[in-house]
């Protein structure tokens, strides 16, 4: 027995043991999860560290999985680090689309649109930025709704709406301007100016490009410098203008910046030298740019059309300009056959309200429903404290007319009195009783339900005992001089309910109680006793005054 209670003892300090260090666990988890959030962007990597501490399935509850995912995915994105699944976004976007924490919600639905972005999914990212944008509509975060505008922008470009884009950008640059963020203005500068490029308009690509590339120069920006010359470099060959082409290739040198693009620097450098005469050394170069694993980016085809044009060879330049048509045309006809982005958005756009409305259908129903449930409970809540009450009434009435007849017996002469009380004192009893524990009972209310149903059971087999009916006759003509004999002789015609009332009324019982015996109330039996009082002197009967006198007895 000893032992058995040491074991119990030493598994219930166990268990309290455990649930302490659960609990300390989650706390700290959550104080992880805080942390790294208010430091995501100042001191990112550490913020990275922190989550990657957190074991993904030791986050508990729907609301922290949520925000565990939206702080992981921002230390990742302030960490340059590209998430090409939607493993981690996913399930935090579906929390936050329908919440309303709307500075949360643009947060999460941003870092959502920039994976599916990553994973080409453009429709369901630009969404994910429109929602995110109604959010920001909400809320103050003027760096995020420009962002927002950009990567709107960035998408509209994969989808080849490049005027849409530079609407966009124009959008999110006034917002960088405002906040005074000089990186992020004038990189969006040399996206607009990228963007200009492709639909041609080469002077105002030529202005935004300069000035993110003085900006990137000022400020030692290597990548930066790079990734504007080399789409400068494109924009010289455009125009025609070596000149221009000849000073950006030399400011690679100058700055240092030639970090990546080395088979494009090398193209563009090729047509640049068969534009000088070198076509020798133009070929040399283009050979060396198909090696390269950028080559793709090179367009080698279309440098050489160039250079054998510059160099007079109009043969191979008409060859190599019908390949760089093909090559052209095989990427319009790609781009043609994609999905137009508008007409998916929209689509998209159209099964988002569909869904909304379908749960705003269900939300609606689930109210009335939970409406009508709290109707129908209220409702039989009243019915049964109404009828409670009632049977409480009903009782209350009952130990009145017993304690009235209890209380006519000691009026009646003795030997009366014990006759009648002998004949209902054992039912007098039995209501005294049930009463009594009615009313003390501590039950439930179907424990006073029943004990109500025996009473009223009670007072049921009193009206219908005809044998006690029939002896309390007898007694009342026994002790009142046959005065249920005379009134049956003379008033034949009386209803037997009439006869049952007077012979109560004989026999010293109180309105209250001749109304419990046969189903009516007081005020009725007063009438009928009137009633029967003026048949009486209608009747004009030899012992009428003996019988009214009896009838008017309290």
């Amino acid at each position: 027995m000893q032992r058995s209670r040491f074991t119990i003892s030493l598994l219930w300090v166990a268990v309290v043991a455990l649930g302490a260090m659960v609990g300390c666990t989650r706390g700290e988890i959550l104080d992880n999860i805080a942390r790294a959030e208010s430091i995501v962007v100042e001191e990112s990597e550490e913020a990275l560290r922190l989550m990657q501490s957190i074991p993904e399935g030791a986050v508990r509850g729907e609301h922290h999985r949520a925000r565990y995912a939206l702080v992981y995915s921002e230390a990742l994105y302030h960490n340059y680090i590209d998430v090409e699944s939607d493993t981690l976004t996913r399930t935090m976007a579906e929390y936050y689309l329908e919440s309303d924490m709307h500075a949360e919600r643009a947060r999460a639905l941003y870092q959502h649109a920039l994976v599916k972005r990553q994973q080409g999914e453009l429709p369901e990212a630009m969404l994910m930025l429109e929602e995110a944008e109604v959010s920001l509509g909400r809320v103050q975060n003027l760096k995020l709704l420009a962002l927002v505008h950009r990567t709107k922008g960035d998408i509209y470009n994969d989808g080849c709406l490049f005027v849409n884009a530079l609407h966009a950008y124009e959008e999110a640059l006034a917002l960088f301007d405002t906040l005074g963020l000089d990186y992020h203005y004038h990189s969006l500068l040399y996206d607009m100016g990228a963007t200009e490029i492709q639909i041609r308009n080469f002077a105002d690509a030529r202005s935004l490009l300069l000035t993110a590339l003085e900006y990137g120069v000022a400020s030692e920006y290597k990548d930066f410098v790079c990734a504007v010359l080399h789409e400068m470099l494109d924009l010289s060959i455009y125009m025609d203008d070596y000149v221009a082409c000849g000073e950006l290739l030399a400011m690679f040198d100058t700055y240092d910046t030639l970090l990546y693009g080395e088979a494009h620097y090398n193209a563009v450098k090729a047509m640049y030298l068969s534009h000088e005469g070198d076509v020798d050394g133009a070929l040399a170069l283009l050979r060396s740019a198909e090696e390269m694993e950028d080559s793709e980016w090179a367009d080698v085809t279309y440098a050489r059309y160039i250079v054998y044009r510059n160099g007079g060879d109009t043969r191979n330049a008409l060859k190599w300009q019908e390949h760089s048509k093909h090559s052209q045309d095989a990427l319009m006809l790609e781009v043609l056959e994609q999905p137009v982005l508008n007409v998916q958005l929209e689509a998209l756009r159209e099964s988002l309200k569909s869904e909304r409305r379908e749960r705003a259908l269900v939300a609606q129903r689930n109210t009335f429903i939970c409406i009508a449930v709290v109707i129908v409970i209220a409702a039989v809540a009243m019915f049964v404290v109404r009828r409670l009450r009632r049977k409480n009434e009903e009782l209350e009435r009952y130990i009145a007319a017993v304690d009235e007849l209890q209380d006519a017996l000691k009026m009646l002469p003795q030997e009366m009195a014990q006759s009648v009380g002998a004949l209902y004192r054992d039912r007098f009893s039995d209501l005294n009783e049930l009463c009594e524990i009615y009313y003390d009972h501590e039950g439930t209310t179907r424990s006073k339900t029943v004990i109500y149903n025996k009473f009223m059971e009670t007072i049921e087999s009193i009206k219908g005992d005809k044998q006690r009916i029939d002896e309390l006759e007898a007694t009342v003509n026994k002790y009142r001089d046959g005065v249920m004999e005379r009134l049956r002789r003379d008033l034949p015609r009386l209803s037997e309910r009439d006869m049952r009332v007077a012979l109560y009324v004989f026999a010293g019982f109180s309105n209250r109680a001749i109304a419990i015996f046969i189903d009516s109330d007081p005020v009725s039996v007063s009438k009928m006793r009137y009633n029967i009082k003026q048949k009486i002197k209608s009747a004009n009967v030899e012992d009428g005054e003996m019988l009214i006198a009896a009838l008017s007895e309290k």
